[in-house]
């Protein structure tokens, strides 16, 4: 009723004064077009990790105390030389060394921890002794050198490989460096690098991962828009065979994409890894709206209608069915409020504020376009092809006839689909957006193949009973008993933590072999210099100087969240019955750990956004038509195409997280476009006292066109992403557009049937 009376106060307005509301908006449009050019100046492509943290429970608020009681677990970087010599030749080494020291003045980083320069802890007289680990210059030495250090289960998979074919640093930076800081110290490593020759250098580590990713997201961010807008330009020529038919619509929606991207320079919102496909989603939901009005507009013009009468028309019998698409997709993008994570939220708010500036402009600037710069000659697109209407007549006829058999096929496809669902799994793996065309990502599989791995895995140790310290003989002999297990299960290296240190002087002062740990007698003289030296910056990375708070923490290869939930799962059981639970505390924490629980979260997350959308949407249907029926005969064929995609993915292997994930309730927000363009069609056929089957052949010819140049329009724009390097990107195109193929069939065939079930037993 609102909507009416808003047309009916533009009617009125549009007879008296249409010329002169057609110049305010043509003034009012480049006035802010401008202002919006200048805020998009400013700005700029942001990559912030952590922004992808879950806040749903204390986990975040864990991790958060964790790192400030030790450090920052992802502030690290690995640097791995080859030499096809083998490692233990002295002019290689003496150049690992050489290097070393060049690092270690680099400004921002803290510690370099290199075979050339590390140190173990010896008890055995007045003082303790620090032995190097590698006499490096000492090639007599070598021989020895080599024995202990493969005897070492601390530097295998660590500092060391087994097949001795290189040899790894270890960095730690200062934490929280800015984009502009991360940069500068990537530059200087990599400066750094290019002065020594190795036969290989393979190095990762945060600082490099972002630069990556920022790197690729601005040339994404172009790409996508260009490849968007030379794809449509195609579609809309060969739909409108007219410059003028390219033009205004490519037009329309480039100013609806330079006004968003203005008011996110407004609100000062970067561009990031999810808002980088904006401008493509409102490239192609605006597109949607201006081809739909551009249709009615040539076809009431070819049939004469005066230039003042064609604005109100369209508004009633294309505006309101666009109005309802606006809602749905809005509905669809704001589902993804219910997500935990902060650039997925956004990204869902300013695709909706995209999405209704370009409707807004649709039926603001477009009209005032078409007063004053409409072509005098407009091609007409809506003439009789008898060839295309027989055509189309005889696959109506076809799908009344065979209603039976659309019905058979569709129950057949969503049984097999619903077995594909339930072999989707939910995984993650740190990198696995990247391509493995890119170096972090070959570095990274090589740390993998060679060390223990890259990934992070950290445990938060608490003393439950406060007499208690890590000092006492109980308490680190029971860690002791978790570092061996996590060594083990997890084939992890890089181990630090107060057990570790301790089995490491044991070893070193004796003949101990791996595992051996002290007696209490023996512990008591290691523990006395232990506490001599408490304010060691090594001993504080892995406990806090009261000794109530204790850190494990680990390399581990990136075998993906569901494998390394299966060890996780081991490991409380292990916890559960080995250590004293009563007095040590054990939690799973770090970056890593984190983004898995993100991928958990945001299943959920975008399940209760699918659902709040088919709520929603249900609801409107139902208001819009007073039948329940109509709310189903609305939902299934937009239910369908998701189920299928589920199944897609069950059956080819792509794993549910938090980019697929996103496909379902923003696929379904989009889908439904053609569905309310066909039912608001046949309605206002019916309404003009039609039959069923000629409201259905007039339904099906007046919409058909339309929603076949919409179903291209959205596969030429999301094919675009389906060019990123990333992953997820490439994976959300993809579905996207099976989603909308599958979608387009379902209008052209189920609904059909659907609608005729339920029309053809009222009206015969």
């Amino acid at each position: 009723m609102c909507f009416l009376a808003a047309v009916c106060l533009v009617d009125l307005f549009l007879i008296s004064k249409q010329k002169t509301y057609y110049l305010l908006v043509l003034i009012f449009v480049v006035l802010f077009s401008l202002f919006s050019a200048y805020k998009v100046t400013g700005l700029r492509f942001d990559y912030e990790f952590e922004a992808f943290f879950p806040n749903e429970d204390h986990e975040l608020e864990l991790y958060n105390k964790y790192r400030a009681t030790f450090e920052h677990d992802n502030e690290f970087v690995l640097i791995a030389l080859e030499n096809k010599e083998g490692i233990f030749r002295k002019p290689f080494l003496e150049r690992v060394d050489s290097l070393t020291h060049d690092l270690q003045n680099l400004e921002f980083i803290q510690k370099v921890s290199s075979p050339t320069n590390l140190k173990t802890l010896q008890l055995g007289g007045l003082v303790p002794v620090q032995t190097r680990v590698l006499h490096f210059e000492n090639d007599s030495l070598y021989k020895d050198d080599s024995v202990a250090i493969y005897q070492n289960p601390q530097l295998i998979g660590s500092f060391f490989p087994e097949n001795a074919g290189s040899l790894s640093i270890y960095m730690t930076t200062h934490f929280a460096l800015k984009k502009k800081q991360s940069d500068s110290l990537a530059k200087s490593i990599e400066a750094t690098l290019a002065k020594y020759r190795f036969d290989g250098v393979h190095y990762v580590g945060r600082i490099f991962a972002q630069k990556v990713y920022l790197n690729n997201l601005e040339s994404e961010f172009g790409l996508f828009l260009g490849i968007s807008f030379l794809v449509i330009v195609i579609f809309l020529w060969f739909s409108f065979k007219s410059v003028y038919g390219v033009v205004v619509p490519v037009s329309i929606v480039l100013i609806s994409i330079l006004w968003t991207l203005g008011i996110m320079g407004i609100m000062n919102k970067p561009i990031d890894i999810m808002t980088v496909m904006l401008p493509t989603m409102v490239f192609i939901a605006g597109m949607s709206d201006v081809v739909h009005f551009f249709s009615k507009y040539f076809e009431e013009s070819a049939k004469g209608t005066e230039k003042t009468k064609i604005y109100p028309l369209i508004l009633k019998e294309v505006g309101f069915p666009t109005f309802l698409t606006l809602i749905t997709t809005v509905v669809g993008f704001l589902s993804l409020l219910f997500s935990s994570i902060k650039p997925i939220r956004d990204f869902g708010i300013y695709t909706s504020v995209g999405v209704v500036v370009a409707f807004l402009l649709s039926y603001t600037l477009l009209p005032a376009l078409l007063y004053f710069f409409t072509p005098a000659k407009l091609v007409n697109l809506h003439q009789h092809n008898n060839r295309t209407y027989n055509r189309m007549r005889s696959g109506l006829f076809w799908i009344f006839r065979n209603q039976k058999l659309i019905l058979v096929i569709t129950g057949i496809v969503l049984a097999a689909s619903v077995i594909g669902i339930r072999q989707i799994k939910v995984n993650n793996i740190l990198l696995e957006d990247l391509s493995e065309r890119v170096k972090i990502k070959q570095d990274f599989n090589f740390f993998d193949k060679n060390y223990s791995g890259v990934r992070p895995l950290e445990i938060f140790v608490t003393l439950k009973d406060p007499t208690k310290s890590f000092w006492d003989y109980d308490v680190i002999s029971n860690l002791n008993k978790v570092d061996l297990f996590v060594k083990k299960e997890y084939d992890a290296g890089f181990m630090i933590s107060p057990a570790a240190i301790v089995g490491s002087i044991y070893r070193n002062s004796t003949e101990s072999k791996a595992g051996d740990f002290p007696d209490k007698e023996e512990f008591e003289e290691i523990i006395k210099q232990l506490k001599d030296n408490k304010n060691n910056k090594d001993i504080k990375r892995v406990m806090d100087p009261g000794g109530k708070q204790a850190r494990i923490s680990a390399k581990i290869g990136d075998m993906g969240s569901i494998k390394v939930n299966v060890h996780n799962t081991e490991l409380k059981k292990f916890i559960q019955q080995n250590p004293d639970t009563n007095l040590i505390h054990f939690e799973l924490t770090g970056a890593a750990h984190l983004v898995d629980r993100n991928n958990e979260y945001m299943v959920s997350n975008m399940t209760q956004g699918f659902i709040f959308s088919l709520i929603v949407i249900a609801f409107l249907t139902f208001f819009l038509h007073r039948s329940w029926k109509m709310v189903l005969v609305f939902i299934l064929p937009n239910v369908i195409p998701l189920v299928i995609i589920g199944g897609i993915m069950g059956y080819m292997g792509i794993e549910l997280k938090a980019a697929t994930s996103l496909v379902f309730s923003i696929a379904f927000g989009i889908a439904t476009d053609d569905t309310i363009h066909f039912i608001s069609r046949l309605k206002i056929e019916l309404g003009y006292g039609k039959s069923i089957m000629y409201a259905f052949k007039r339904t099906y010819f007046e919409t058909g066109k339309p929603i076949i140049l919409t179903t291209f329009i959205l596969l030429g724009g999301f094919i675009s992403l389906m060019t990123s390097d990333f992953q997820s990107t490439f994976y959300f195109g993809f579905l996207i557009c099976i989603t909308i193929i599958i979608a387009v069939l379902a209008d052209i065939f189920l609904l059909p049937v659907l609608l005729f079930l339920i029309y053809g037993k009222r009206k015969k």
